[in-house]
């Protein structure tokens, strides 16, 4: 299954449609280097009073992407439920005069239909009390768990 986004748009001007943030950034959806999306220090409509927190932007960006990927952009009998993702490496990588900071996410997320199911479960557990339940929902929950891997690149040369 192909998650990968291509929009006409830039991912700035996206993300501020979707969730009324005006991240500065400019680039692509950081899917490799040519497309890495580049985080500018000296961003026009950044406060120049505020300390500038390059990592926090990056993660913003990690989120918004996962959830284009996953949610907005999807089919709504296609979109998931339940999504987190873990940090798993994270790199420096220098390229000429560039630096590129890239992280490797695992992704889960499950389906309508399980989430609604593993939520109806959870919920009878608690209900009822019966807390020897949770491994097996657990494992359960593990064995539907739609995973994979995404690679997020970030030119960070601004404020390395």
């Amino acid at each position: 299954m192909n998650l990968n986004l291509y929009t006409k748009e830039s991912p700035r001007q996206i993300i501020f449609e979707d969730y009324k943030m005006n991240l500065p950034i400019s680039g692509g959806w950081g899917y490799d280097i040519e497309s890495a999306c580049i985080i500018d220090k000296n961003d026009p409509t950044l406060d120049k009073e505020t300390t500038f927190d390059g990592i926090s932007i990056e993660y913003v960006f990690v989120e918004k992407r996962i959830y284009e990927e996953m949610i907005i952009f999807r089919e709504p009998s296609e979109k998931f439920w339940g999504i987190r993702w873990d940090l798993e490496k994270q790199q420096l990588i220098k390229v000429g005069d560039r630096s590129f900071d890239v992280l490797t996410f695992d992704v889960v997320g499950f389906s309508e239909e399980i989430w609604d199911e593993l939520t109806s479960r959870f919920d009878s557990i608690k209900a009822n009390k019966q807390w020897h339940l949770m491994n097996e929902l657990d494992a359960y929950r593990e064995s539907k768990a739609f995973k994979f891997k995404r690679e997020f690149y970030f030119d960070i040369t601004s404020f390395i």
